[in-house]
């Protein structure tokens, strides 16, 4: 049955002109917290808020890939970078990609955070969409990203970021608009937890919930939940190696579509000293 799903949504997508976007996944550490990211503060999940790009003290590249739903027929894959220009800002690059044989999804961004106060980052980002089907042609639109990033307590970072708010087309329909605010508890360098509220204007609210656990300095262990129209469950592990790598895993439960794994590497390094 979920596979009838998949080839309907397939060929609608693919009879539409292909503007139809589909749901963008998270990298295997995000994914394994649920996607509740918008308010890490730091990069262990990837850049998930352009304020990060304030922190301003580092230099990683990040690449990973999944497979929705284990359709090898469907793939996701992305890259990041990000780079501290000094102590006080940074900019980032990305490429995403979404697709299968018949419809593909690419995101080029880039992006640029800065501390405006000791614990107030805003950042921006500048994204690219293209998209093409067979046999219906391609189209490519431009859109922004405003995000903000604040420390309002010693154990509390709090989270917010818009995309599309000038509600931007490709082609007749328009490029999601997405607002997603949080907040994330880290009381110590072993746990933390994170809520999340993410609203498409197109799609129910979802809510979003993770944890993760280390009880090793080398070892990360994560769970979360994504409740909207359907909850889903996900887990995940990440290992810290020598020289700034890390390799994390993460899983995806969909009740009725099923498990979507996902894998990226890590590497990391501080170019200047913590503040």
């Amino acid at each position: 049955m979920r596979y009838l799903l998949l080839f309907y949504f397939l060929a609608v997508s693919a009879t539409m002109n292909a503007q139809v976007f589909m749901r963008p996944f998270d990298n295997a550490a995000a994914m394994g917290m649920g996607g509740a990211n918008i308010a890490m503060p730091d990069f262990s999940a990837g850049l998930s808020n352009d304020g990060q790009l304030g922190l301003g003290r580092d230099f990683l590249v990040m690449a990973g890939s999944s497979i929705p739903y284990s359709l090898t027929g469907w793939q996701t894959a992305f890259v990041q970078g990000v780079f501290g220009l000094d102590k006080s800002s940074g900019v980032g690059l990305g490429v995403f990609y979404n697709g299968t044989d018949l419809y593909a999804e690419q995101r080029f961004e880039g992006s640029y955070g800065r501390r405006l106060g000791d614990k107030f980052f805003l950042g921006g980002a500048l994204d690219v969409f293209h998209n093409s089907a067979r046999e219906y042609g391609s189209s490519t639109a431009v859109s922004l990203g405003i995000s903000l990033l604040a420390q309002v307590l010693p154990q509390v970072w709090m989270g917010m970021k818009i995309q599309n708010p000038f509600q931007q087309r490709m082609g007749a329909d328009p490029i999601p608009t997405i607002f997603r605010v949080g907040a994330c508890w880290k009381p110590t360098e072993i746990f933390l937890m994170a809520l999340e509220t993410e609203k498409d204007l197109d799609r129910p609210t979802q809510v979003k919930m993770g944890v993760e656990y280390r009880p090793m300095s080398a070892l990360a262990i994560r769970a979360g939940t994504r409740a909207g129209k359907v909850a889903r469950m996900s887990f995940g592990v990440g290992l810290r190696l020598k020289h700034g790598i890390s390799i994390d895993v993460g899983s995806e439960w969909h009740p009725t579509l099923g498990v979507t794994p996902a894998a990226s590497v890590l590497w990391h390094k501080k170019r200047f000293k913590t503040l």
